[in-house]
């Protein structure tokens, strides 16, 4: 599925501030990842300001919108994304909105299920010939 690249971007700073909450729960992480969900909650508002607006609509000839997820413009930038990886992040943001919301082990807990899986979907670090991961560019 196509995402715009913006979205992508604004779920993966909610995946960071996300390891960084489950790595070290405190006051200021919560904060980091409140900021993090509120950006996207900002691109998803104006993705759907975009998509209810007549720019653009098949009324002026214009190619239907919706064919990229996040959208805000008739020329967007977007990434492929399996779907599977789409689901997840939708899964883990979900779940972090709960933990800032709500915190408790129960939404912490949560958050750790959605988190896991999620990194369980994305490729795994290059390695190289010997099977060693490759160093840090420098």
């Amino acid at each position: 599925m196509d995402v715009e690249i913006r979205l992508e971007h604004d779920i993966t700073l909610v995946q960071d501030a996300t390891d960084a909450f489950l790595g070290n729960p405190s006051e200021a992480s919560r904060q980091s990842l409140l900021t993090a969900l509120e950006g996207l909650d900002r691109q998803t508002a104006a993705s759907d300001a975009f998509e209810e607006s007549i720019v653009g609509s098949a009324v002026f000839g214009a190619p239907i919108k919706g064919s990229v997820i996040g959208e805000t413009s008739l020329n967007p930038i977007a990434e492929e994304l399996p779907s599977s990886v789409f689901r997840a992040q939708v899964t883990l943001v979900k779940a972090a909105k709960a933990a800032v919301e709500s915190p408790g082990t129960d939404t912490l807990h949560a958050l750790h299920l959605a988190s896991s899986s999620l990194t369980s979907l994305r490729p795994s670090e290059p390695e190289d010939a010997d099977g060693e991961d490759s160093p840090a560019p420098t």
